[in-house]
């Protein structure tokens, strides 16, 4: 149809246009579809002004400019040629897609979101605040060294709201309590002697035992055969035999000393210039804060305590293991 209506009009089409200049030069159909990277076939419909293997029109036009370049004509001759033949209403056509209207945010929305946006800001900033401000004042935050800032009960009679919450018994009260029982430890060992003395044999306890008669002890804890094979000798002194610590302190430092049975000796904030002596069972846990401003003196030596005081001048050890 298309070779119909080219010669209808009396002027050559674009395919025979080609033909015409590649048999003048004497190109082979098949080399100048290599050329082309096209079919034999295609190229040869293509000098038919036979379209029906490439439908879309844009194409068309795309290989006849490919060929007419080829063959070093003029391209825009080409399809004028097939313009002619088959027009040029795929070009006219223009399919505009509608364009949304977009509105612009109301007044009253974009001052709600910039109340919104302050709002939120506020609130974040509020709570930020807060959590550094708990953080800074939670207790038993940060280094070790805060220990000494903390109210604690003092040995030398402060105010008791430095006291903190559930004190263990303090140092003082087990020193009373000490000093009560070998007070009847000594009434009874005199009052066995003087009836061993008159020849009540009867009176003598057993030996390597110490009779104690008391109907209650401390605590509730009742009396009884005490074994003293155990304990150390009677002239055995507590500064060497590992019972006591003698502690000077330069300047203020907070102190934590529990014996073997877990009882606090000595806790709390001590005075620099002051000096503190105290017993119990070993081994002794100590916590010693301004460590470098603390001298300890156990068995009779005096304790390295750089050897213990880390980074944050606070010495943890144990004594007497």
């Amino acid at each position: 149809m298309s070779e119909q209506h080219a010669s209808s009009t009396g002027e050559p089409g674009a395919g025979e246009m080609l033909r015409e200049e590649r048999e003048r030069q004497r190109l082979h159909l098949e080399d100048a579809a290599e050329q082309l990277n096209l079919r034999p076939s295609l190229v040869a419909d293509m000098e038919r002004d036979n379209f029906e293997q490439i439908p879309i029109p844009t194409y068309r036009r795309g290989y006849l400019r490919a060929y007419a370049r080829l063959l070093g004509i003029d391209d825009r001759m080409i399809v004028a040629a097939y313009d002619r033949v088959h027009g040029r209403s795929d070009l006219d056509e223009r399919r505009v897609a509608p364009v949304s209207s977009i509105k612009p945010p109301s007044r009253m929305g974009a001052i709600a979101f910039r109340v919104v946006t302050v709002v939120v800001v506020v609130i974040l900033a509020v709570m930020t605040l807060l959590w550094w401000e708990g953080r800074e004042s939670s207790p038993g935050y940060g280094d070790d060294s805060a220990m000494t800032e903390q109210g604690v009960t003092r040995q030398d009679g402060s105010d008791d709201r430095d006291l903190p919450p559930a004190p263990e018994p303090a140092a003082d009260n087990t020193s009373a309590d000490g000093s009560g029982n070998m007070s009847a430890s000594e009434a009874v060992n005199t009052a066995v002697a003087a009836r061993v003395a008159e020849g009540d044999s009867s009176a003598a306890p057993e030996s390597g035992t110490l009779q104690v008669d008391t109907p209650e002890g401390r605590n509730g804890a009742t009396g009884g055969l005490v074994d003293t094979a155990e304990d150390e000798e009677p002239g055995a002194d507590p500064a060497t035999s590992g019972r006591r610590i003698q502690m000077n302190f330069g300047s203020e430092s907070w102190v934590d000393v529990r014996d073997a049975n877990g009882t606090t000796v000595l806790r709390g904030l001590q005075q620099g210039g002051t000096t503190a002596t105290i017993e119990g069972v070993p081994p002794f846990r100590l916590t010693v804060g301004n460590a470098n401003q603390v001298t300890i003196d156990y068995k009779g030596e005096r304790v390295d305590m750089s050897q213990h005081a880390g980074s944050s001048n606070v010495a943890r050890f144990t004594l007497g293991e």
